[in-house]
């Protein structure tokens, strides 16, 4: 095992896993366009390693760092004795959501179904406010969801036996105010066989 295949497999699990199941708000290529002629659109979320690029450092076929998922780690220890490692990974969830576009209304049909608003009036209408937080938490719920119904990620076992964590993004224990992106993480612990470790006269130690 090495820290860059964990990483590395963990990000392509939650890029099938979670990202796959939501689309969100990206932002508009010009950013100060937050407004009623904002070109509504809505991808699925990235998927990163580690970091997350700036926007000059995007792959080809991703247009904003928002939104997207980060997968990456707080701390690891691999015990030679037990023939047992552990790290606590963290995914770390970003969203960009201003307020209320008029594609964000569902209308009920006759049928007693709901289609999206659409037309002139709905792309004309936008009312800013401060509830773009549901979408980060929307977000890690999915994630949520997948991590409990999920023991093992291709080799990582994930640790029943620890809690899995999850919180808003702060700064010196308050919430920072970053409209209109919006933040939060979520932390678990995964362990893995020393066994692809070469570790010679190991037993000599023991």
């Amino acid at each position: 095992m090495s820290i860059v295949h964990l990483i590395d497999t963990l990000t392509d699990w939650a890029k099938t896993n979670i990202c796959s199941q939501i689309k969100l708000k990206v932002p508009p290529s010009n950013e100060a366009a937050v407004d009623a002629g904002y070109e509504y659109k809505l991808v699925t979320p990235a998927a990163f390693s580690m970091y997350i690029p700036t926007s000059d450092k995007l792959p080809p076929s991703i247009f904003s760092p928002f939104p997207s998922l980060c997968v990456g780690f707080v701390n690891g220890e691999d015990t030679p004795a037990t023939g047992r490692g552990a790290v606590d990974v963290q995914l770390m969830f970003s969203t960009w959501d201003p307020g209320l576009h008029g594609e964000d209304w569902l209308i009920p049909t006759k049928y007693k179904e709901w289609k999206q608003w659409s037309g002139e009036d709905a792309e004309n209408y936008f009312q800013r406010s401060g509830d773009g937080w549901r979408d980060a938490w929307n977000f890690v719920d999915i994630a949520l969801r997948k991590l409990e119904s999920t023991t093992n990620i291709n080799g990582f076992v994930i640790d029943r036996a620890s809690p899995i964590k999850f919180g808003p993004l702060n700064e010196q224990e308050a919430i920072p105010d970053l409209y209109a992106t919006w933040f939060a993480w979520v932390s678990f612990r995964v362990t893995y066989p020393l066994t692809q470790r070469n570790i010679e006269n190991i037993q000599d130690l023991l």
